[in-house]
């Protein structure tokens, strides 16, 4: 076969994998927004927020502001999936560039596949996608560089593009968020090691000017920016960076939420792409070990520099999705060859049984008090639901605590055991991607259908209906904002509601003067005997629909 037949199979594959992707992220575009994710459309449309009101660089507000209002304030989620796609092809070039077709086309395949990735690619924000799109710009010029061992010269034409490739990659990510300057700190610190930097004084001096002249044109390129944008808040932008610097102590912080939000982004990624790190050798440390910078960079900065335990700090995470998909598509490259039969059985019947625990009646907990399911997971009573939500969404869907547990603890007993023996490392691997399959499919299936335990979108779809052709309805307080967009929509939309003990104070005022209704879809459930729940019972219930796990209420609290 001649190397015109790879290039033609290479472009069906990957054009049948951006056909996969493309098909499914269709069932996600129209989900409701959830919470902060109806500010963009709102940004757009300029009624709620003036220009200038996004507190990042300018990028961000030109792409949802200015691009968005010409799609349609409810196709918000088309953006995140053009850069998904985007990521996709850029993905495959750069796995390819470092480690060749095979991992290319596994690191693509995750990509498309996870659940995770596919979150990150439909949900209306910034770090998910656009973030990435010149992240992995700036690495395709990077590590053409690295192949020259960065020589450079006037007569190179090559090497001075994909410099200036490396450079619009990274302004490029520090215009959409100043968060984009992790990417270019760990390949400029791979830069350092590459170039032996930190074991000679003279050269650490030499490049410590330049990380501080590079330093000194992103702030240059922020002023610049308010010229060219005019729109651009600086001064928020500064004033928005501040609170998270100074919001606590550093022993003050909420660190409980800080873990909390964390554990989730694990459970998001999976035993499919985190496991995998587990069989890195040497030769794909060094190949890959920009991406193992870039997610120690970021780990160090949202954890533990600045305090986001008030933040969305699982949105954030989602910059591990592409550094993942490369390391864990080089690792099932290089050790899943050929598969046996013998060598897939008895994942397949573990992989069922597990599954079919998620059938057995399951315990819902409220959200809190937290210290409940903590007691739960602890006393190993896992046969609860755990419900996955966030300030930027997604719409709230439970997985089973059981099913997730015993995934994790079946790949986890099977990666640590190939420290010990080798021998069954290839049988350990095929074992993780079975189950890690599974897991992932399954987190899908909830997050787009909720067959299982019950579908979020259906319910807040047909209660808003409801709300918006009854005539008696004239302002809606929302529970945990699960359909606020669909509510703003009908000019009904009185304020949103969580039903957490700090605020609880605070709702007592509010509903004591309130006369109006309630849209109640009951995910994450409100904790039994609450201040919540007895005002709520007090009120009359005018709609009521239930889906599995999950019931769905429009109150009349006017009495």
């Amino acid at each position: 076969m001649n190397l015109s037949f790879f290039k033609k199979k290479e472009l069906i594959w990957i054009i049948v994998l951006a056909v996969i992707f493309v098909l499914l992220h269709l069932s996600v575009l129209h989900l409701p927004y959830h919470q902060d994710e109806y500010k963009w459309p709102q940004y757009a449309e300029g009624k709620v927020f003036a220009p200038g009101s996004i507190p990042h660089p300018p990028l961000t507000e030109f792409i949802y502001r200015i691009i968005g209002s010409h799609i349609g304030l409810d196709n918000f989620r088309f953006i995140p999936l053009t850069f998904g796609l985007v990521n996709l092809f850029l993905l495959f070039y750069l796995a390819n560039l470092i480690f060749g077709r095979k991992t290319a086309f596994w690191s693509s395949a995750l990509f498309a596949l996870t659940f995770f990735s596919i979150l990150a690619s439909t949900m209306v924000d910034v770090d998910g996608t656009v973030m990435p799109t010149f992240f992995l710009i700036m690495c395709i010029g990077y590590f053409k560089l690295k192949r020259t061992n960065f020589q450079f010269s006037i007569f190179n034409f090559q090497n001075l593009v994909w410099l200036a490739v490396v450079i619009i990659g990274a302004a490029g990510g520090f215009l959409v968020k100043v968060s984009g300057i992790l990417p270019i700190c760990a390949l400029f610190l791979d830069f350092l090691i590459e170039k032996g930097v930190f074991s000679d004084k003279k050269k650490i001096l030499k490049y410590a000017g330049f990380g501080l002249l590079g330093a000194v044109g992103l702030v240059v390129l922020l002023l610049l920016a308010k010229l060219v944008f005019p729109f651009f808040p600086l001064e928020k932008s500064i004033g928005y960076w501040k609170h998270f610097a100074n919001s606590s102590s550093f022993l003050g912080r909420g660190w409980f939420q800080t873990f909390i939000q964390f554990a989730k982004a694990i459970l998001y990624a999976s035993p499919l792409l985190l496991l995998p790190v587990f069989f890195v050798d040497r030769e794909i440390w060094q190949k890959a070990r920009p991406f193992f910078l870039f997610i120690f960079t970021g780990l160090v900065f949202y954890l533990f520099v600045f305090d986001f335990s008030l933040g969305a700090l699982d949105r954030y995470m989602q910059f591990l999705v592409v550094p993942l998909c490369i390391i864990s598509g080089a690792v099932f490259a290089k050790f899943v060859n050929y598969v046996k039969n013998k060598e897939i059985i008895i994942p397949i019947i573990i992989s069922i049984l597990i599954f079919s625990l998620q059938f057995f009646n399951h315990f819902v907990p409220s959200l809190h008090p937290k210290a409940e399911w903590l007691s739960r997971i602890f006393s190993l009573k896992w046969d609860f639901l755990y419900v996955f939500s966030g300030g930027s969404g997604p719409l709230p869907f439970y997985v089973s605590f059981l099913f997730m547990a015993l995934v994790w603890i079946c790949t986890l007993v099977l990666a640590i055991s190939c420290i010990f023996k080798k021998n069954i490392k290839k049988q350990a691997i095929v074992s993780i991607l079975i189950l890690g399959i599974l897991y992932n499919g399954v987190f899908l299936e909830e997050y787009l259908f909720g067959k299982i335990n019950g579908n979020t979108a259906n319910l807040v779809r047909n209660s808003t209906e409801f709300i918006k052709n009854d005539a008696e309805i004239s302002k809606v307080i929302v529970y945990n904002d699960n359909g606020g967009w669909e509510v703003r929509k009908t000019g009904k939309y009185e304020r949103r509601m969580y039903a957490t003990p700090q605020f609880e104070e605070e709702y007592k005022k509010v509903l004591g003067n309130f006369n109006g209704h309630i849209l109640f879809i009951d995910i994450p459930k409100i904790q039994e005997g609450s201040f919540y729940e007895k005002y709520m019972d007090s009120c009359e219930t005018v709609y009521e629909e239930k889906d599995k796990t999950i019931t769905a209420k429009v109150l009349d609290c006017r009495k």
